[in-house]
């Protein structure tokens, strides 16, 4: 379909920016390094001769460093090689740096430098992201900022549902995701369940479990309170009725002030690419959850959840929604949700 060729064609072009930026950064990292210790060589690295080219490879990954002085890690120097690489190759230079025998020297000077590099405890990731654990989620429930009660809670709660049954399909992705890429359907039994209509939803390859997960996630008739149908279903009942079309983004941007109490919450327009990247990372600082969650956190969580877990969440959203419907029928009149400023929508286009 074309609306879905479009959305292919957007991801290919984000993949392409970001070579083109590891490429960019690669070429302007052994620039700058050649100036630094080579200034008479002015010369484009293309027309460099192989065995000279060959010696200031080896020489910048033995002595390259950051602008803080700083060794760099293992892989970074790996991924400098890759983007110095596809460099030559774009101009037709006659030797591969990471393969052929001409840029040997090169070669070991890295192996050798990356096993130093490890020695000396780089490379252990130290800013790799950690999993967000059942417990993580559990305060976040407690918190509001995984809830169906408030507009925040919600759309954090329809993200993570959606990131954890569809995440791992062709064509997901979150800032390109459209309301018609996901459908509520039922079952002859009677039993609804979502289902994954993205981009190459009939190919089977598209189908393959990852983490019990596969292109359908169903409703959870027995814990209504936790069932991801259910949120799904109030997520589209707050929507304003111009965005349920099947081309309408998926996820919208906050109301600057919303009266609980009202029926729509979100506007239409579409939550910034920036806010989406940075789901988890927002719901745990606010939750003052420790450790350095990403978005690839919900990736690392396990979705199969155990008897005695899956009844504890049962338990603390029952509770959830007694302490709710009594704020509310408290609170009628004057149940505003103010968004804070990473939801301000003023920005949301960032």
């Amino acid at each position: 379909m074309p609306d879905q060729d479009e959305r292919a064609a957007e991801l290919s072009r984000e993949q392409n920016e970001k070579t083109i930026r590891s490429t960019q950064t690669a070429l302007r990292n052994f620039r700058e390094f050649l100036i630094s210790k080579y200034p008479s060589e002015t010369r484009e690295i293309y027309v460099i001769p192989c065995k000279e080219l060959d010696a200031y490879l080896a020489s910048f990954f033995v002595d390259a460093r950051q602008k803080d002085g700083s060794e760099y890690e293992p892989n970074s120097l790996a991924n400098y090689q890759c983007g110095l690489e596809r460099y030559l190759k774009e101009h037709r230079y006659g030797y591969s740096i990471t393969r052929d025998k001409e840029f040997k020297r090169s070669q070991e000077a890295l192996k050798q430098k990356q096993i130093e590099l490890r020695c000396k405890g780089k490379g252990n990731k130290p800013h790799k992201s950690m999993k967000l654990t059942f417990a993580d989620e559990l305060i976040l429930r407690k918190r509001g900022l995984l809830s169906r009660y408030n507009p925040e809670g919600l759309l954090n709660l329809v993200w993570l549902n959606n990131t954890k049954a569809f995440g791992h399909c062709t064509g997901f992705h979150g800032s390109t995701l459209k309301w018609g890429d996901i459908r509520l359907r039922v079952t002859e039994t009677g039993l609804e369940y979502l289902e994954w209509m993205g981009p190459d939803s009939g190919d089977v390859s598209t189908k393959s479990k990852r983490g019990g997960t596969d292109s359908r996630v169903y409703a959870t008739q027995h814990s209504p309170q936790t069932c991801p149908v259910q949120d799904y279903k109030e997520y589209a009942q707050r929507r304003p009725p111009a965005m349920r079309y099947e081309d309408a983004p998926f996820y919208l941007s906050i109301k600057p002030v919303v009266n609980l109490a009202a029926l729509h919450w979100y506007n239409c327009q579409a939550l910034g690419k920036n806010k989406l990247a940075k789901m988890v990372k927002t719901m745990c600082e606010k939750g003052n959850i420790p450790g350095r969650k990403t978005n690839f956190s919900v990736y690392q969580s396990c979705s199969t959840l155990s008897e005695a877990q899956s009844n504890q969440l049962v338990l603390i959203c029952n509770n959830l929604s007694q302490q709710a419907a009594q704020s509310m029928a408290s609170h009628s009149n004057t149940g505003n949700f103010i968004v804070s400023a990473s939801y301000d929508s003023s920005s949301d286009m960032a």
